[in-house]
């Protein structure tokens, strides 16, 4: 394998290598579709990107089909089964763009940039990158950015600022997007930009990322992204000048030239065809004001000319697009004209012309219904919208409704970045809206939106169905609530579904917590319906903003949910590392719980409060909410939290000094843990016994307890639990002096923490393997888990940042 064609499998991908190889095969994608057995289809998802990692059997037909050499095989087999990213590193560029052509002066100038940014700026660099809308702005950058990957190890960034629709993100919207991608919780329910913006370049600092910024709204929106020290770099896309962004390389775009418009044409309707009619081509591509978007979608027409007028089409293309003077000015005018010329494509879907070899009854049909569906689709918000919730939308079953957005696909009306995701580009959806507003009164644009709610609520709360015993707080009449989401029968299925549209459900909670009061009530169900979602990802930044919208609107709430809203809210909030907002909203939840006269609730708020106080350092206080839990307890048999409870008790007589009452409550858990914990629940217990053992300078005791620890979270595949074993342990090796022992505990815990970096274990893990290594005589070393561990404790406001500051300042001066 050349390294030629190396670089060519990292930087396109599947998508491009197989039109690489199709094309010189002589085959057409139809051909190519026959010969392997193959739809075509399929040929042409994966030809436009939107496929990155075929299934082995059909890597192996289109290797038949092409009669690839060895060589060739192999390298095609390597690219479809390559697995972007590493774990915890963002890799969030969109997929290479298959047809990209031309910019060859502008590229160049873009990956000098970026590819030597200390040559450009010793300080950030910063491209921003101008243009009319469809203009290719993002195109560029995307694919500039993906041939620069490999040179920024610690990932890329990627974010939609929506400058082009009527809410663009805010600088603070864009800040907790990147912060929560960053793997940064939340620092409160309400905080100022400036004190994100400093957290936001603390996460920054030190790291060598490409950070993509599409379609700002105006340098005010952008300035508080910028990074505030060299290793990122910056690539920025808008439609506005961002002349007041100071020090930045501005690069502006221009509609192409003819000679890049027509290769671009040519890659969209088959260079042959172009080659054979140039003169109907540059006609074509001048007629739609040698704009990218414009052409991609003007050439989506073809085929259905073509059916119509055979070798005609493209003339007859040409013509249309020159018969009304009204056309030909929109279409050279820089922003009406690309609205213009998505018209025509939802005419032609309307019109059900089919193409070549498909009945007529049955592809006219549903392009008709792919163009009736356009504006429907367009009311979705956000960045990219699932399969399933078109589906409901457009009440298709989902097979039906794949077929119907794959006709919108076709005509680039609809983007498809990812399986069963789609996506429209802000003026494709801006026409949409208005086609919308003017096929759909008010009521049926409700009920589009209502709908788009009910897949999602339902999608959450069959997660519920599917996780015995279901979640405690759901009425009776809830049970309804999944009846859309029956179908999916696997937990798996439904749970990563969610994952990845957690922010999508986060945005419909802000959405309707801005409603009615019945859009309220709503909003509600569906934050509670994260909870039990929060827990199994161990992701609780999502579902900690969506109770925070909630947990205070103004409606009519019994007793026992206003405690589930606010205690929730708390246990997320400790989840986060948030430990003080987490004893705010478990204080608030403690008279609520007391109205409630429910022990079990009253129990457990109790607890967390006595514990919470002990944990800022109010241990005194915080025993007598301990005791009075267990009095609780006792009085009313709520065994379930008795083991809590007792840990709670001698953690707190621990930090006051009172060892003998300690190991009482302690001996006294640790006796009732078979009976009374759940497994996972007695190793956590196990754990927290061990800190304080440990802490309390009960050495030989801790390790005790942390070895059985650690061998029933091994035993249970509890890994980031088991993380906890090992931090605790190696902490009381350290204790010992035995810092042999102490690195090699602290080691296997640091490569579990690496793979979850939403825990935000790895800092502490770093922090102690230093002092381990300092101690070994290993201060190059140690110093490298340190500088990690400070990164890593900045991005959380961690206060024990202030500690390793200080270990490398004082080993420092060793040097």
């Amino acid at each position: 394998m050349s390294s030629a064609d190396e670089t060519i499998a990292e930087a396109a991908g599947v998508a491009q290598l197989l039109r690489r190889f199709r094309k010189r095969s002589g085959l057409t994608q139809e051909a190519l579709a026959e010969r392997s057995g193959l739809s075509v289809e399929g040929i042409r998802a994966l030809e436009g990107g939107r496929r990155r990692h075929p299934r082995v059997q059909t890597v192996e037909a289109l290797i038949d089909g092409l009669r690839l050499p060895e060589n060739d095989a192999g390298l095609f087999r390597q690219t479809a089964r390559r697995v972007d990213g590493e774990p915890g590193i963002p890799r969030q560029l969109p997929p290479p763009i298959a047809d990209f052509t031309g910019r060859a002066d502008r590229l160049d100038e873009l990956l000098r940039i970026l590819r030597e940014p200390q040559a450009v700026s010793p300080a950030v660099v910063v491209s921003a990158i101008g243009g009319m809308g469809g203009v290719g702005k993002t195109t560029l950058a995307v694919h500039a950015a993906q041939l620069v990957a490999d040179d920024f190890p610690d990932g890329q960034l990627y974010l939609n600022l929506r400058g082009g629709t009527a809410e663009p993100l805010s600088a603070a919207e864009a800040l907790q997007a990147l912060l929560q991608t960053l793997g940064v919780p939340p620092a409160g329910p309400s905080i100022d930009q400036q004190v994100l913006a400093a957290r936001y370049r603390t996460a920054l600092a030190g790291r060598r990322m490409v950070l993509l910024l599409d379609d700002a709204a105006n340098a005010d929106q952008v300035l508080p992204l910028m990074p505030g020290t060299a290793g990122p770099v910056v690539v920025i896309t808008s439609r506005q000048e961002l002349s007041a962004l100071p020090g930045v390389h501005h690069l502006h775009l221009d509609v192409m030239t003819e000679a890049e418009a027509l290769k671009l044409f040519g890659e969209v309707v088959g260079h042959d065809l172009v080659a054979e009619q140039p003169e109907a081509s540059v006609q074509v591509v001048h007629r739609c004001g040698l704009l990218p978007l414009a052409i991609r979608i003007a050439g989506g027409q073809l085929s259905r000319l073509q059916h119509e007028y055979g070798a005609g089409g493209l003339e007859e293309l040409a013509a249309r697009l020159a018969d009304d003077a009204d056309r030909l000015d929109m279409l050279t005018t820089p922003d009406v004209g690309v609205r213009r010329s998505i018209m025509l494509s939802v005419a032609a879907l309307a019109s059900g012309d089919p193409a070549r070899d498909v009945p007529v009854t049955t592809y006219a049909g549903a392009r008709r219904t792919a163009a009736e569906a356009f504006g429907c689709l367009a009311l979705f918000d956000g960045d990219r919208f699932p399969l399933r919730a078109a589906a409901k939308v457009l009440e298709l079953p989902m097979e039906a409704a794949e077929n119907l957005l794959e006709h919108l696909v076709d005509v680039h009306l609809l983007e498809n970045p990812a399986l069963h995701q789609y996506r429209m580009h802000d003026l494709v959806r801006d026409v949409g809206r208005e086609l919308a507003t003017t096929e759909l009164d008010e009521s049926a644009r409700a009920d589009v939106r209502r709908r788009e709610f009910d897949c999602y609520l339902a999608m959450l709360w069959r997660y519920d169905d599917l996780t015995p015993p279901g979640d405690a707080w759901r009425p009776p009449d809830g049970r309804g609530w999944s009846a859309d989401a029956e179908d999916v029968v696997e937990r798996s299925q439904v749970i990563e579904w969610l994952e990845a549209e957690l922010p999508n459900v986060v945005r419909l909670v802000r959405g309707l917590a801005a409603g009615s009061a019945e859009d309220q009530v709503a909003a509600v169900r569906m934050a509670l319906g994260m909870w039990r979602v929060a827990i199994t990802l161990v992701r609780f930044g999502e579902a900690r903003e969506a109770l925070t919208l909630v947990v205070g609107l103004p409606i009519d709430k019994d007793t026992k949910l206003e405690w589930t809203l606010v205690y929730r809210t708390g246990a997320l909030c400790d989840g986060l590392g948030l430990y003080e907002e987490g004893l705010y909203w478990r204080r608030l939840a403690l008279p609520v719980a007391r109205e409630l006269a429910d022990p079990t609730s009253l129990a457990a708020t109790l607890i967390d409060v006595g514990y919470g106080l002990g944990r800022v350092g109010r241990a005194a206080e915080g025993l007598a909410f301990a005791e009075e839990a267990l009095a609780v307890i006792e009085r009313f048999e709520v065994h379930i939290f008795e083991v809590g409870g007792l840990v709670a008790v001698g953690a707190l007589a621990g930090w006051l000094g009172d060892l003998a009452r300690q190991r009482s409550a302690f001996d006294r858990a640790i006796s009732l843990m078979s009976a009374r914990s759940k497994p996972v629940s007695a190793v956590v217990h196990r754990n927290l016994i061990g800190r304080s053992l440990q802490e309390s300078g009960q050495y030989e005791a801790a390790l005790s307890v942390l070895t059985e620890a650690l061998t029933q979270a091994r035993a249970l595949q509890a890994e980031v639990i088991e993380s906890d074993s090992l931090l605790e342990l190696g902490c009381t090796w350290l204790a010992l002096g035995e810092q042999a022992q102490a690195r090699e505990v602290l080691t296997a815990g640091l490569e579990i923490a690496v793979r979850y970096p939403a825990d935000h274990r790895e800092g502490a893990l770093r922090h102690q393997l230093g002092l381990a290594l300092t101690a070994l005589g290993l201060l190059d070393e140690a110093r490298q888990e340190w500088e990690q561990a400070n990164m890593l404790y900045q991005r959380m406001a961690d206060p024990r940042a202030k500690e390793v500051r200080e270990l490398l300042d004082e080993t420092g001066d060793r040097e």
